[in-house]
C-alpha cells in the first residue's frame, strides 16, 4: 500500500495530519490564507520615579518575535456566516526578526505554492541612536540624525548561518518554502546598483504565464520583474515609457529625492520625508489578466494595464490607460486588485498613511473602498473614455457608518456550505478583505445586536458573499455585511474591560492600520463555479444572527450517536478545551484499487471514548462501514465512497463511550467536523 498525506482542519483543533502515518504535509492547504501586518512592539518597563507615559513610548521598540505574517486557515467555521467574532487560528507564524514589517503577499504556482512577501513602510519607518543611557536598548529617534540607524525588526535581520547573505533591507523580497517554510531572502530591489532608501516596496504579483514575480518599488516607482531564480529580468518605467505611450508627459525619477535618515529634514511622522517617488510615476497594486498586468498609480488614482511580448516575455512599449479610480473622500491609493474568472476587476483601498510616536496610528480608518468594475456590454463603447463601466459597484466592509474599514489586502475564496464548511465547487464566492474596526457601529441599536456575538471592536479579516454590493436591490445588497466571517487575527488583544487611557496598552480599539495584505490559496479546477450569483448554504437574504452556541462535547439521553451538536472554532471549543485531536491519511488498497481514509484520534481533557459515529456531509460521498464504528488502536480505516478527484470531503465525528451511551442518562460526546483533502490521483490495483 501507498499512502497520500494531507492536513486535516476540524473545529476542535488546526493540526497537522501525518504523526504515525505520514510525512508532513505542505505549509498551504486548500482554503489557507496568508496574512501580512505589522509585528506590535515591546514596552520597557520604566524606573522609578519616571513618569510612565514618557518612558514608554521613548522605550518602546518593535517586537522581533511579534508576528509579522502568518498562515490561518479560512476552512471550517463550523457555522452559516452571521457576522460573529471567530477567533483566528494561526497555523504557522512568521517572526519581524526573520522578514521585517511586511505588507504585499503572493503564490506561486508550484504544487505545494511557495510564499513571498515584500518589505513596507505603510507600518511607519523606525530609527535609533546608540544606546546612551546604558540600558541595553537602543535609543528611539523621532528625526534623523548622523548616527542613526533603522530598527531591529524593520527589514528582518541576518540569518545567524548565512549572515553575509540574508541581510534584509527596505527592497527586501522574502521566501518562504511551501514545503519547509524555510525562509530565504528571494531578492533585495535595487534600481543601477542602489539599495532602496526606505520607502520600501508597494505589492507584488506572480504571473503563471511567465513563470515570474513581480513587484513595485514606492522609492523609484518602477515595476521588476523577476525571474524565479531571484535575478532581475527587467524594469518597466511607468512614469516615463508608460505616459509618454499614451500621449501623457513624462516623469522621469529623481533620485535626488530619497529618504537620508542621518539628516535632520527626515522625520519618522511626516511620510512627505520618506524618500517617496513623485506620486504620477508611483506604481503600487499589481495584478495579471488575460495577458496583461494591471498596476495602480498613486497619482491620480488611477489603473493602468502593460502587454507582453508572448516570445520572449519582454515588457511590451505601450502602456494603456484603464480607469481613474473615484477620490471620495480623497485620492487614496488602491493597495491590492484581483481578478475574477468572469473578468470583474476588483480593487482595495487603503487610507492616507499615519504614523503616530506611539505606533497607534498607521491609517487613516473608515474612508478606504472595495470597488468592483465591469467591462462595458457588449463591448468597448468609442464615446466614453475607458473600456470599463465608469461607476464601479463598492462593498461594504465592517459594520461602521459608511461600511468602508478596508486596510487594503484582498483575495478570493471558495464558498461555504450549509454546515459552514469551504466547498470547492463555488470557486470565487467569497470575498475576504483586511480590515479595521470591523464590528464598531455608532448606531446604538446595531451595536446591541452585534453584541451577543463578541467585541464590537476588532481588526481583522472579513469573509463575505462576492455577488452582492451595495447598488444591488434593497434586501441583497448585505450591507451592513451581516453575511460575513469576521476573522479576529490576534484574538490575544482582547478589548474587553480595556482601559483605553492606558498608553502602554496596544489592542484593536487603539490602533489602526496595523492590518496588511493577504493572499489565498485556493486552486479551482473548474473555473469561476457561479460565484457571481452565490449567497452560501442556508439562503438570502438573513435577519439578525441569533448567535446560538452548542458547546463542544454536550451529552446526548442515550442511542448510539449521543448529543452534542458540534462547536464553533475557538468561540465555544478553544483550543484549551478541546476534548480530541483528529489526524490521518488516505491510504490505497492495492488488492482492491480504492481509497480509505486510517482516522487516529487523540482522547485529550479526560475524554473516556471507545466509539465514534461517522457521517459524510459531502455531496456524493459516503462512509461505506459507518454509522457507529468501534475506535481503533492506533487508528481507525474508513471505507470512503463516491467520486474523489482531489475534492475537499467534510466528514462529520461523534466520539463517545458505547457503554455511557447505552445506560439512558446523559453521557460526553465529542462532536465536530473534519475537511480532508482526497487524493487527486487513481488508486490503482494491482
Amino acid at each position: 500500500m501507498f499512502k497520500f498525506g494531507l492536513r486535516l482542519l476540524a473545529c476542535v483543533a488546526m493540526f497537522a495530519a501525518g504523526g504515525a502515518f505520514a510525512e508532513d504535509p505542505p505549509i498551504l492547504n486548500a482554503g489557507d490564507a496568508v496574512v501580512t501586518g505589522f509585528s506590535g512592539v515591546v514596552e520597557a518597563v520604566p524606573p522609578d520615579n519616571v513618569p510612565a507615559t514618557w518612558v514608554t513610548l521613548d522605550e518602546t521598540l518593535i517586537n522581533g518575535d511579534g508576528i509579522s505574517a502568518r498562515i490561518n486557515s479560512l476552512a471550517a467555521p463550523g457555522y452559516v456566516w452571521d457576522a460573529r467574532v471567530w477567533p483566528g487560528q494561526a497555523v504557522r507564524e512568521f517572526k519581524a526578526r526573520e522578514i521585517g514589517q511586511v505588507f504585499g503577499v503572493t503564490l506561486d504556482d508550484e504544487k505545494e505554492p511557495n510564499i513571498y512577501v515584500t518589505a513596507t513602510s505603510v507600518y511607519g519607518l523606525h530609527i535609533v541612536a546608540p544606546d546612551a543611557d546604558n540600558d541595553g536598548r537602543p535609543e528611539r529617534l523621532k528625526k534623523g540624525q548622523k548616527t542613526a540607524s533603522w530598527m531591529d525588526g524593520m527589514w528582518g535581520t541576518p540569518d545567524a548561518n548565512d549572515p553575509a547573505g540574508s541581510i534584509g533591507g527596505a527592497g527586501s523580497i522574502w521566501k518562504i518554502d511551501g514545503k519547509t517554510a524555510e525562509i530565504s531572502l528571494f531578492a533585495n530591489v535595487t534600481f543601477k546598483g542602489r539599495a532602496n532608501s526606505g520607502a520600501a516596496l508597494g505589492n507584488i504579483t506572480y504571473s503563471k504565464d511567465f513563470k515570474q514575480l513581480f513587484v513595485s518599488d514606492l522609492s523609484t516607482g518602477m515595476i521588476h520583474r523577476f525571474n524565479m531564480d531571484g535575478t532581475e529580468a527587467e524594469i518597466f518605467d511607468h512614469g516615463v515609457t508608460g505616459r509618454t505611450s499614451a500621449k501623457l508627459p513624462a516623469v522621469a525619477y529623481d533620485p535626488s529625492g530619497v529618504l537620508d535618515f542621518t539628516k535632520k529634514d527626515f522625520d519618522t511622522e511626516d511620510p512627505e520625508t520618506w524618500g517617496f517617488t513623485d506620486a504620477d510615476r508611483r506604481v503600487y497594486a499589481l495584478a495579471f489578466h488575460e495577458g496583461r498586468l494591471f498596476y495602480s498609480v498613486v497619482g491620480g488614482s488611477q489603473i493602468w494595464s502593460v502587454g507582453f511580448d508572448k516570445d520572449t516575455g519582454k515588457f511590451l512599449s505601450e502602456a494603456q490607460w484603464e480607469i481613474d479610480v473615484p477620490k471620495k473622500p480623497k485620492n487614496l491609493p488602491v493597495t491590492d486588485i484581483a481578478f475574477t474568472h468572469k473578468g470583474a476587476m476588483i480593487l482595495a483601498q487603503r487610507g492616507e498613511i499615519q504614523s503616530t510616536y506611539d505606533y497607534a496610528n498607521f491609517a487613516d480608518t473608515g474612508k478606504s473602498r472595495t470597488y468592483r468594475y465591469w467591462l462595458e456590454s457588449p463591448k468597448d463603447d468609442p464615446d466614453t473614455p475607458s473600456r470599463w463601466i465608469a461607476e464601479p459597484e463598492e462593498y461594504a466592509v465592517g459594520f461602521g457608518d459608511q461600511n468602508r474599514a478596508t486596510d487594503g489586502g484582498l483575495a478570493l475564496n471558495y464558498g461555504y456550505d450549509k454546515q459552514g464548511y469551504i466547498d470547492p465547487s463555488q470557486c470565487e464566492a467569497t470575498l475576504w478583505t483586511t480590515a479595521d474596526n470591523l464590528r464598531y457601529s455608532e448606531d446604538p441599536e446595531l451595536a446591541k445586536a452585534l453584541t451577543p456575538g463578541g467585541p464590537l471592536t476588532m481588526d481583522g479579516l472579513q469573509g463575505a458573499p462576492a455577488g452582492p454590493v451595495i447598488q444591488d436591490p434593497p434586501k441583497k445588497n448585505n450591507q451592513p455585511p451581516w453575511a460575513s466571517y469576521m476573522v479576529d487575527i490576534d484574538p490575544t488583544n482582547t478589548d474587553q474591560d480595556l482601559n483605553t487611557d492606558d498608553p502602554k496598552h496596544y489592542s484593536d480599539v487603539t490602533t489602526t492600520g496595523w492590518m496588511g495584505d493577504l493572499a489565498i490559496y485556493h486552486p479551482c479546477a473548474g473555473g469561476a463555479g457561479g460565484a457571481a450569483n452565490y449567497y452560501g448554504g442556508a439562503g438570502y437574504p438573513w435577519s439578525y444572527p441569533p448567535y446560538t452556541q452548542t458547546g463542544n462535547g454536550g451529552g446526548g439521553s442515550g442511542g448510539t450517536g449521543g448529543g452534542g451538536g458540534g462547536c464553533t472554532p475557538g468561540v465555544d471549543c478553544p483550543p484549551d478545551k478541546s476534548c480530541i485531536i483528529p489526524r490521518g491519511d488516505f491510504v490505497c488498497d492495492e488488492k482492491t484499487g480504492t481509497w480509505s481514509f486510517l482516522l487516529g484520534v487523540d482522547l485529550l481533557n479526560g475524554l473516556k471514548a471507545d466509539s465514534i459515529k461517522i457521517t459524510s456531509t459531502s455531496s456524493g460521498i459516503s462512509i461505506g462501514n459507518g454509522p457507529v464504528i468501534t475506535m481503533g488502536n492506533p487508528a481507525t480505516s474508513l471505507n470512503i465512497g463516491g467520486t474523489l478527484n482531489g475534492q475537499l470531503i467534510n466528514i462529520g465525528l461523534c466520539v463517545f463511550d458505547k457503554t455511557a451511551s447505552e445506560s439512558g442518562k446523559p453521557f460526553d460526546c465529542c462532536k465536530t467536523t473534519i475537511t480532508v483533502q482526497a487524493p487527486s490521483k487513481i488508486c490503482v490495483k494491482k
